[in-house]
């Protein structure tokens, strides 16, 4: 009896096992899928503006008799106003870091700074935030922030770019400066990776800016009290 091929019964088998194949097919995907959507560990990393340590000063041989500042609300360019940490490519490239930010709006932590720093000399008794003008008050600043970034040239010459420029009124007035300065800072050691030190770099650079402008309102102050000075 010739031997007939077992089509019919092969398909029948295929059949009752087509669901059960399909069924561990969609295990396995969802499987896969959930894998996919386990939530990732957040890489973000947040730094603090600080300015390097200041060396404790003597107190005042006249306790009251500093000068007491009030600071303005700080000026910094539009791209400087995000938490994304900025590094400067040539001339005119800009990159914001995804997962290195400031912990505080940039216009602030410099604020702070800067009014830590004068206010660790003994020159200066207080310094207000934000200042409104006020008959307490000797002097007011305005400070503009024109960088303050990492910066990465060619060669490996990777640095940080900060520069900031003020002018000094007297208090409740909007009128012109009494006095004008500013501050650039020099070439720092970075290596382009290390955003904390980049913060570190940028708070030192700060703090040295702060120093620059407490000697040109002690300059200014003496310079008032020459005779003849209107």
């Amino acid at each position: 009896m010739p031997h007939r091929p077992r089509t019919h019964r092969h398909r029948g088998v295929l059949a009752l096992c087509l669901p059960a194949l399909l069924a561990v097919a969609v295990s396995l995907g969802a499987l896969s899928g959930c894998a996919l959507l386990q939530p990732r560990p957040d890489s973000t990393k947040f730094y603090l503006l600080t300015p390097a340590t200041v060396a404790a000063q003597a107190p005042p041989i006249n306790p009251g008799a500093g000068l007491k500042i009030g600071l303005r609300a700080v000026e910094v360019p539009t791209y400087l106003r995000t938490k994304k940490m900025v590094v400067r490519v040539g001339r005119n490239e800009i990159l914001y870091s995804e997962f290195d930010r400031w912990a505080e709006p940039l216009d602030e932590a410099i604020a702070r700074v800067v009014k830590e720093a004068l206010g660790s000399t003994d020159k200066v008794d207080r310094v207000a935030l934000n200042s409104q003008g006020g008959d307490t008050l000797d002097y007011e600043v305005r400070i503009r922030v024109l960088a303050c970034e990492g910066a990465r040239g060619g060669g490996g010459a990777d640095s940080i770019r900060l520069a900031m420029s003020w002018e000094i009124q007297p208090s409740g007035t909007n009128g012109a400066a009494l006095k004008r300065g500013g501050f650039r800072a020099a070439p720092a050691d970075w290596d382009g990776k290390d955003y904390a030190r980049l913060a570190w770099q940028l708070g030192k650079g700060v703090g040295e800016a702060a120093r620059a402008l407490a000697a040109d309102l002690v300059a200014e102050a003496k310079s008032a009290r020459k005779p003849g000075r209107e």
